[in-house]
């Protein structure tokens, strides 16, 4: 048994309890992203406590020495699973 989403895009997201927060469904082949993991969870937790609804709309993410950004809602709780979404970091 593995710990993946149906989609296989792990979840990055708050949940029904105020403060808890989830980076899971990796199946642990993520670990090597840890660092990045961190920071978009960062943005999330700044995001949603500073009062962005997240399950409405998605928060993104720019990359610091890129300026490249990313929808944080591909990985939302409430997204819609797809067959593939191509988020391969």
């Amino acid at each position: 048994m593995y710990d993946v989403t149906d989609d296989r895009t792990p979840v990055y997201a708050r949940t029904d309890l105020d403060g808890l927060y989830v980076a899971i469904g990796t199946s642990g082949n993520k670990f090597k992203h840890a660092p990045l993991v961190g920071r978009l969870t960062t943005t999330l937790i700044h995001g949603v406590e500073g009062g962005h609804d997240h399950d409405r709309s998605g928060l993104t993410h720019t990359y610091e020495h890129t300026g490249q950004t990313i929808d944080l809602g591909t990985f939302s709780r409430r997204r819609r699973p797809a067959s593939s979404t191509g988020t391969v970091l």
